[in-house]
């Protein structure tokens, strides 16, 4: 329920004006603006208790006015306390005055007097019953008006003459103001009824409304959250099941990872000992066949030198050069198939750990590729890691061959010659 609104402007008359309310300051002050308009017809007669009446008339309400007009530009500017003064002087002005003069006011039977007798023609002698009240100096009237004047009040005021008929006649009038008030009023009622069904409708409806709505869109959010949900379980699942099989593979691609550099760093090694073993060889060989020509070459200039004497001599020298020369050709052979050999055996080893650093290479790779489809889903349905535990332990081979060791034996040889 709203808080109800206070209003702008409240004046308390007193038994004989009642209390007055205005809900803003334009409301207020065109309520002053029609009474005072409602008694200008005073000045109108062109005597001076008349003028007079109606300059306190106009000099009231034109305070009032001037102090609700200071009211306003206060509260524009923010002077919240010097506006309430100005609201409480321009309230006592005019409570004041209507107080000791009430029938100012439309409604009363004063009013309604002078005024019936200002329509009856007698506007003067009505202009100075009102200037008698405002108590202004009647001097300066025609004696005459202001004797009838005077005297049709008296007769009033006492009872003498038509008070009744006047007081009647207000109180008939006033009755059916009060009756238009009431007829406006229950019109009003009937209108803010017929307004709030209607607000209360709309409001119902647009309550419905935002109730599908509001269901429909939970149950979207909640359609989708579950959607979500159920894909998160999912992806979980999947990572978990990955983290497992990931775990049980972990250790093998360790092993085959540090065993594929392993293997490439003996294979790098094995083939520049391979270089190093063909170069040395080559230069023993080289050596050693120059020193068999040298041999060979002195035996040859001994036996062919010097007389009979000296000839068997060099025969014999030549003999024994030759016998030297027979040896180092031996050794020469012995040291050219041991070099063959041992370098045979280095690229063996360099090839055998060149295929072990690629097989090793295969297996990590076919592992780590295993767990990416996995991971993404493109793995089959099936027992796949078995499938991959048996690739990862297959059997491998050293890459030497097994009957590769020391040249054959002269014995060996016979034995070949003769099967042959």
């Amino acid at each position: 329920m709203s808080d109800p609104i206070e209003p702008y402007f409240v004046a308390d008359f007193g038994e004989n004006g009642g209390r007055f309310e205005w809900s803003s300051r334009e409301e207020i002050a065109g309520w002053i603006g029609q009474l005072q308009n409602r008694w200008e017809w005073i000045g109108q007669q062109r005597h001076s208790p008349t003028n007079n009446a109606l300059q306190v008339i106009v000099g009231k309400f034109n305070a009032t006015q001037q102090a609700l007009t200071h009211a306003s530009n206060h509260r524009k500017q923010g002077q919240t306390q010097q506006a309430e003064s100005q609201l409480a002087s321009a309230r006592s002005s005019l409570e004041d005055f209507v107080r000791t003069y009430p029938w100012i006011l439309p409604d009363s039977a004063q009013c309604r007097f002078v005024e019936g007798l200002r329509d009856a023609g007698q506007k003067l002698e009505a202009a100075l019953i009102v200037a008698h009240w405002l108590a202004q100096d009647l001097n300066g009237a025609p004696i005459r008006q202001t004797v009838n004047a005077l005297l049709t009040w008296e007769l009033h005021d006492r009872g003498i003459k038509d008070r009744m008929k006047s007081e009647s006649a207000a109180l008939k009038r006033l009755a059916g103001d009060m009756q238009t008030a009431l007829t406006q009023h229950r019109e009003l009622e009937r209108q803010q009824v017929a307004r709030f069904d209607d607000l209360y409708k709309q409001d119902s409806d647009q309550s419905l409304e935002h109730h599908g709505v509001f269901v429909e869109g939970e149950a979207k959010r909640n359609s989708l959250w579950q959607e979500q949900l159920t894909g998160m379980q999912n992806e979980l699942k999947s990572l978990k099941e990955t983290y497992d099989k990931h775990m049980a593979l972990a250790a093998p691609v360790e092993y085959w990872d540090t065993k594929r550099r392993r293997h490439k760093s003996l294979a790098i090694v094995s083939f520049f000992a391979v270089i190093v073993c063909m170069a040395l060889g080559g230069f023993l060989l080289h050596t050693e066949l120059q020193t068999v020509a040298n041999a060979a070459l002195e035996a040859k200039t001994a036996a062919s030198s010097g007389t009979s004497a000296e000839a068997a001599k060099a025969n014999s020298t030549a003999t024994l050069l030759q016998s030297q020369a027979a040896w180092q050709f031996g050794s020469f052979l012995l040291l050219a198939t041991l070099s063959f050999w041992f370098t045979r055996l280095i690229v063996r080893i360099f090839l055998s750990n060149l295929h072990l650093e690629n097989d090793a290479s295969e297996r990590v790779t076919m592992a780590k590729t295993y767990l990416a489809l996995l991971r993404d889903g493109g793995m089959p349905k099936g027992d796949s890691i078995n499938t991959v535990l048996a690739a990862l332990f297959r059997p491998t081979g050293d890459g030497i061959v097994k009957d590769e060791g020391l040249p054959p034996s002269a014995m060996e040889w016979i034995t070949k010659l003769g099967a042959k």
